[in-house]
């Protein structure tokens, strides 16, 4: 069981480093392939729509086949997907990249987070899921400011170079470590079958609120540091390096809390620390924007890992891979509406700075205000099924 959790959290590491990393590199890729920076939310949404793409042919899928081929596949394809990413010469070279990456990556971590809950009993699944979210904090907390310096010293393409080579890497491991034989039981799901269920629905629309608000400020972040608050570049790692460490600070602290008190709490305080993020998009804080930044980062890790363990309980045995990628899909389809939406408001003005930030952090706002509201209502949908 530990070593399935430790192997899964890596390829959490891989999949959120290979679609985060490319946010603060925004500004790099923008220079060096000559395109505008508020513009970046459609690389965004490339990687998702081609993402939620493959998640809607995998869905029925996933529950059919051996966990383990499907992973090893999935993965072999992110690898080859993210090498290909260094190969690219201009905005629409690499748009087509990143929706090969998306593709390929979308069946893996629902592959991988239904082998983690296949073997983690229901009282436990808040610190399993806080486990494999230590990938996404190493993400944040090593891989972000690494590729960042890499990217300065080497160029844009060395940081998914890299990332490529720790792929192939994890693949080695995963036909070694995991074990055969787990999958699905039963046909599996389909898109009509889960989407029939109303906690499925409610589940879906606690996830799509959760994703869309984050990411309409999330691909920005980088690129308003450093051309609205004048932060400087070399010391742009070491803001995401501080943020990663409360990140991980924060995942461990909460997921106990979710497995002792259940998520309502930690996704309160979740939001609320999300909520002080967003104060330098209103106010010219000065130096103490660095610490709302770390705010949200950690906000936004405790608030992933507290519907993520809510909504874990969902799903019956028989379609846990399918309502994983049923999960991904509404997340890639949020986080493009997001980016879209961004890109849509927001421009460039004569001087490089961003403008509009503060309408764009409002909406981020308004919507993630209504995140524990769902999630309060799928607790008493919950409640209802079980005594009906």
């Amino acid at each position: 069981m530990k070593r399935i959790i430790a192997l899964v959290a890596g390829l959490q590491f891989v999949y959120i480093l290979d679609f985060i990393m490319l946010l603060p590199l925004g500004p790099d890729l923008a220079h060096a392939l000559g395109f505008p920076a508020d513009q970046l939310g459609m690389l965004t949404a490339s990687y998702t729509l081609a993402s939620l793409l493959s998640g809607l042919i995998a869905l029925r899928l996933l529950d059919r086949f051996e966990r383990k081929r499907v992973l090893l596949l999935s993965l072999a394809a992110l690898a080859l997907a993210t090498f290909a990413t260094t190969l690219a010469d201009s905005a629409a070279g690499l748009l087509l990249a990143r929706a090969l990456t998306g593709f390929a990556g979308a069946p893996l971590m629902a592959t991988g987070m239904a082998m983690v809950i296949d073997i983690t009993p229901p009282a436990g699944r808040g610190r399993a899921i806080a486990k494999v979210m230590l990938g996404f904090s190493a993400a944040a907390l090593a891989g972000v400011p690494l590729a960042l310096e890499l990217s300065r010293i080497g160029g844009w393409q060395t940081p998914f170079q890299a990332l490529a080579l720790i792929a192939v890497l994890l693949w080695i491991c995963a036909a070694r470590l995991l074990p055969s034989g787990q999958r699905g039981i039963g046909r599996g799901a389909t898109l009509g079958g889960l989407l029939r269920q109303p906690l499925v629905r409610q589940a879906c629309l606690v996830q799509a609120l959760s994703q869309f608000s984050a990411f309409l400020l999330i691909p920005h972040f980088s690129a308003y540091f450093l051309l609205n608050l004048g932060f400087p570049r070399e010391r742009l790692g070491l803001l995401y390096l501080t943020g990663g460490v409360t990140a991980l600070l924060a995942v461990q602290v909460l997921g106990r809390l979710v497995d002792r008190r259940g998520p309502k709490m930690a996704l309160a305080l979740a939001s609320a620390a999300m909520g002080l993020g967003l104060l330098p998009f209103f106010a010219d804080l000065g130096a103490f924007a660095i610490a709302t930044f770390v705010l949200f980062m950690a906000g936004n890790a405790g608030r992933n890992i507290s519907v993520g363990a809510a909504l874990s309980h969902v799903p019956s045995a028989h379609e846990r891979a399918g309502f994983m990628a049923l999960q991904s899909m509404v997340q890639d389809l949020s986080i493009a509406a997001a980016a879209i939406t961004a890109s849509y408001l927001l421009a460039e003005g004569e001087d490089g700075r961003l403008i509009n930030m503060s309408v764009v952090a409002a909406g981020a706002a308004l919507v993630g205000c209504a995140v524990p509201w769902t999630l309060h209502r799928l607790a008493d949908q919950k409640a209802y099924s079980r005594t009906t």
